[in-house]
């Protein structure tokens, strides 16, 4: 075979692997898309507001955490979460965070809003993989008897979180929903954990 033909081959080869490439990226990136939030306004936010630990609580708090003690990040936040369950949220023990802020009525329909009505923008075969979790806020959901009944650990730097009880749910977890929730913290004058020169 003559090098001309030899070259010819060679081009069309590249060419068609380049194709491929793209179709693959393109696919690729339309998967990722699926990720992406949609605001589905799939439940009314009065019913919402019936949803536990929703329905149970007199006070929502946005708190962050910074470690007291030398150690890894968010592993103190999560003892002392752990040990706060069930017990009296007050003055006292609220110092411990290094801020707080008790939702009012306007900031908890806005929290209920983008956990249940914001969710993929087409059912994703595709998922995020997770960082490392050091998670540095949480919400704090206080009953009647100002006792902690519930609580979500976030690490907003990862895009997880954690509960104390299996029926809490951030809903469906689209790409932009953390940060949705962070600006929430922000907005509430939460910044350490929220604001990357804060952490």
């Amino acid at each position: 075979m003559s090098f001309k033909y030899n070259f010819f081959l060679l081009i069309l080869l590249l060419c068609s692997l380049s194709l491929f490439s793209q179709r693959k990226k393109d696919s690729f990136e339309k998967e990722l898309d699926k990720l992406n939030c949609k605001k589905l306004n799939k439940i009314n936010l009065n019913d919402a507001a019936t949803v536990y630990p929703f329905n149970s609580s007199s006070k929502i708090i946005f708190t962050s955490y910074q470690n007291h003690i030398p150690g890894i990040i968010g592993e103190e936040l999560t003892k002392f979460l752990d040990g706060l369950h069930n017990q009296k949220i007050d003055s006292i023990s609220l110092k411990n965070f290094k801020e707080f802020k008790i939702l009012d009525n306007t900031e908890k329909f806005k929290l209920l809003d983008i956990i249940y009505n914001y969710g993929y923008k087409a059912k994703p075969t595709v998922y995020e993989g997770a960082k490392c979790y050091f998670p540095q806020n949480a919400i704090l959901f206080i009953g009647s008897d100002e006792k902690l009944i519930a609580f979500v650990e976030l690490c907003f730097g990862c895009s997880k979180f954690r509960t104390n009880n299996t029926q809490i749910t951030l809903g469906e977890e689209c790409s932009e929903k953390y940060n949705m929730i962070k600006q929430l913290f922000k907005d509430s004058g939460i910044f350490y954990g929220t604001v990357e020169n804060e952490l």
